[in-house]
């Protein structure tokens, strides 16, 4: 009988939890390389379903990347340097698919693919670190997180990727290895910067409550996950205008959508449009949150086991990142939910793999059939589908992909275009100098300036040292202007499920329609 080492050499690495004997049915690396292979293809049957209708902001990611790899350059065409890029760690994993492969659709899948390789890999381990069976805990995982409409509706963004990296921070944590735990968490921070919180609650969470006198290896993680970080983010500062991202701006200048949906109180919205896959969204987080609430208590009454830390760690962090949303009063974009989902759907496997672990096998069927359910409701309308479940944007994939085709025919030599309002998919058919605050910052230094203006005082601080110092001139304003709106007319049709017909049109001014 053996047991898996969860510790790093260095004599001030203790475990943090004592660690239960694992089975000898696979050695450790062998059952975390199956794991990492079944992860990585379920992940290849989900980018099969998904990659024809991929979200507006999966082509925002894409055009960053390829304009890196063809141009040199940090921006979302090769006309001018951006800083809207939120994810620079998927930019960068991306560009090097498509360096291999030649095609940024593909690119999303290998990174896909290698992100639910990682979540199974990991998931493994920690079951391994407890003694279970190797299983459960990562199918039930990447089995919730594959089938979640929150994350299957943002394909090609840092979902995945980014829930990867903190179940990776737990992971490393829990097990005592500060090192490890410190990279990933500036890798973390790399994918979404908001990806800071649950990773420093984790670390808190492992090093200080769980060993009270290991403050040195806290210290040290964070400053290793600073480490890797900052030389990003201050080099972006100043060359490309801003310590963070300019989407903290774009996406957050309103502080909710027309009907006053924030991230807060998008509960009973979504639950109108898509009834049925947010009761089962609901459903699942509802397992999670039990198990979290049963490791909680159990640590209130002095209980060490590593299996109740573990969901103590993960559900307080999961639920910091929603709070640190709720607080911030944003949009409801899908994305920002993945993190917490991820964090708790991981509750959600810990509390199941515990049951089927005591011989409650119900436990694994019944969350298999949620899983199921949601898989079922997402494809009922065929497969590969032609845009997700849960889709906001104004027009599908391919029909933004053929008008940026023709307006690169429209547009005379060397001309640009205004952007309708969403410009992801269109940038990628047109390959042309089209413009909005994703493309030229000088347009999104202009909603920082908008969003100041109706901030708190510490918010508008934080947004005027965002970019203090920089100056990027005027914005550039086109003679054409690609315009959108509801229902038939000239132009281009579009036509989305759940939003109706639409048309674009371009004028010859930058004014609204005559």
């Amino acid at each position: 009988m053996t047991t898996l080492p969860v510790t790093d050499r260095a004599q001030d690495e203790t475990p943090v939890a004592p660690v239960r004997p694992a089975r000898r049915v696979l050695s450790p690396r062998a059952g975390s390389l199956l794991a990492a292979v079944l992860g990585g293809l379920a992940g290849a049957v989900l980018f099969a379903v998904a990659h024809r209708g991929l979200p507006d902001d999966s082509y925002i990611s894409m055009d960053y990347a390829r304009t890196l790899v063809e141009h040199g350059r940090w921006g979302l065409t090769p006309f001018r340097d951006a800083n809207a890029a939120t994810s620079p760690l998927n930019v960068w994993v991306l560009a090097a698919g498509i360096v291999v492969t030649g095609r940024p659709v593909v690119a999303v899948g290998l990174e896909l693919m290698a992100s639910t390789a990682l979540l199974a890999a990991w998931g493994s381990t920690i079951a391994a670190m407890l003694g279970w069976r190797r299983w459960v805990l990562p199918t039930v995982l990447v089995g919730l997180l594959v089938t979640s409409p929150f994350f299957t509706s943002t394909v090609g963004m840092e979902a995945f990727l980014g829930a990867a990296l903190v179940v990776g921070v737990l992971r490393y944590a829990m097990a005592g290895r500060p090192v490890v735990a410190g990279v990933l968490t500036g890798l973390a921070a790399l994918a979404r910067p908001d990806l800071v919180v649950p990773a420093v609650v984790l670390l808190v969470v492992a090093f200080a409550v769980f060993a009270p006198r290991r403050w040195r290896a806290l210290a040290g993680a964070v400053g290793l996950g600073a480490l890797v970080a900052l030389p990003w983010h201050v080099f972006a500062w100043f060359t490309l205008g801003g310590f963070l991202p300019d989407t903290f701006a774009i996406k957050t200048v309103g502080g909710s959508f027309a009907d006053g949906e924030t991230f807060g109180n998008a509960a009973p919205r979504m639950f109108e449009r898509w009834p049925v896959s947010i009761t089962l969204v609901f459903a699942t987080m509802l397992v999670g949150l039990v198990a979290f609430g049963f490791a909680a208590a159990a640590c209130a009454r002095g209980s060490r086991a590593l299996a109740d830390r573990l969901t103590l760690a993960a559900g307080l962090a999961g639920l910091a990142h929603y709070v640190a949303y709720a607080l911030l009063g944003v949009p409801s974009y899908l994305w920002y939910y993945c993190a917490s989902i991820a964090l708790v759907s991981l509750c959600a496997a810990l509390g199941v793999a515990r049951l089927v672990e005591r011989g409650v096998g119900g436990a694994f069927a019944g969350i298999a059939v949620l899983a199921g359910l949601s898989a079922g409701v997402q494809i009922a309308a065929g497969v590969p589908w032609v845009s997700p479940v849960f889709y906001g944007n104004w027009a599908l994939p391919a029909q933004y992909l053929a008008i940026g085709e023709d307006v690169a025919r429209t547009l005379p030599p060397g001309g640009s275009v205004e952007a309708p309002g969403e410009i992801g998919a269109l940038a990628y058919g047109c390959r042309c100098d089209i413009v909005d605050a994703f493309s030229d910052h000088a347009w999104a230094v202009g909603l920082a300036q908008e969003r100041e203006g109706n901030a708190g005082p510490v918010m508008r601080a934080v947004l005027r040292a965002n970019r203090a110092g920089t100056d990027p001139g005027p914005a550039v304003r086109s003679p054409l202007t690609l315009h959108y709106d509801l229902g038939p007319g000239p132009g281009w049709r579009s036509d989305v499920p759940g939003r109706g017909v639409g048309h674009f049109w371009m004028t010859t001014t930058s004014l609204e329609r005559p």
